[in-house]
């Protein structure tokens, strides 16, 4: 990707600072004009309308979330629990800035729902094409219970002291990984020499067999096991 124009650059800066301090509906060209320096030419070679400036503003709020996530995403081990580690903690992450500008960008929306249309494809693609079984319900119950930190933070539904909040939000991270897929242990078993040969050798009952069939000296009998003969009397005298 090529290096994002300066212009174009602080004219996103300068609107971001408008939505977090008086919100999308006071975002005007002549604000961004004052807050910028750009020229309002310049502002509309980049964004011709409001509307364009602001899906601009989600676009880059979304790149900034997926930038997070993978800045928190842990190496080895599940990746599928590693990525809701890194979801999780991205979500809880406090920036009043950030929740600031989102809750200046909630009238934008309200009025123009399309704007969230990357949003809900990210949302999307976090869920991914795996069947709603149980291990897909909860992570999704983990992802729900981040968001909701977060929107009731913004509300200001709940203030919770510091260290209650640390140990929630190590909760939430603690039954992501208790609740990682089971992976069966064959699929990550070593393949170990003694494991290969395991596998490669034949089921006893074939080799019972072909003993039986290629070799002239008869299998020892074991205390207690009835030959055939035994059984149906033949080679028995009478």
């Amino acid at each position: 990707m090529g290096r994002i124009p300066k212009a174009r650059q602080k004219v996103l800066d300068a609107a971001e600072r408008v939505v977090r301090e008086r919100g999308a509906a006071a975002l005007t060209f002549d604000e961004v004009v004052a807050a910028s320096g750009v020229t309002r030419g310049g502002i509309t070679y980049h964004f011709p309308t409001k509307d364009d400036l602001l899906r601009a503003l989600v676009a880059r709020d979304r790149e900034r979330w997926e930038q997070s996530i993978a800045e928190h995403r842990c190496v080895g081990g599940c990746p599928a629990t590693g990525d809701l580690v890194a979801y999780i903690r991205s979500a809880t992450e406090r920036d009043v800035d950030h929740q600031r500008f989102v809750a200046g960008m909630l009238s934008a929306v309200a009025h123009d729902p399309a704007l969230l249309d990357g949003c809900r494809q990210f949302y999307r693609d976090q869920s991914g094409s795996a069947p709603w079984d149980e291990s897909q319900l909860r992570r999704l119950l983990l992802r729900l219970s981040a968001d909701g930190l977060f929107w009731m933070e913004i509300f200001g539904f709940v203030e919770l002291p510091d260290a209650a909040r640390k140990r929630l939000v190590l909760m939430m991270e603690g039954f992501a990984r208790e609740w990682a897929p089971a992976i069966a242990p064959r699929a990550i078993a070593p393949q170990t020499r003694s494991s290969k040969a395991l596998r490669s050798r034949p089921p006893l009952a074939k080799i019972l067999r072909s003993k039986t069939t290629h070799s002239k000296t008869p299998l020892p009998k074991s205390p207690g096991i009835k030959t055939k003969a035994a059984v149906t009397g033949k080679g028995s005298k009478r």
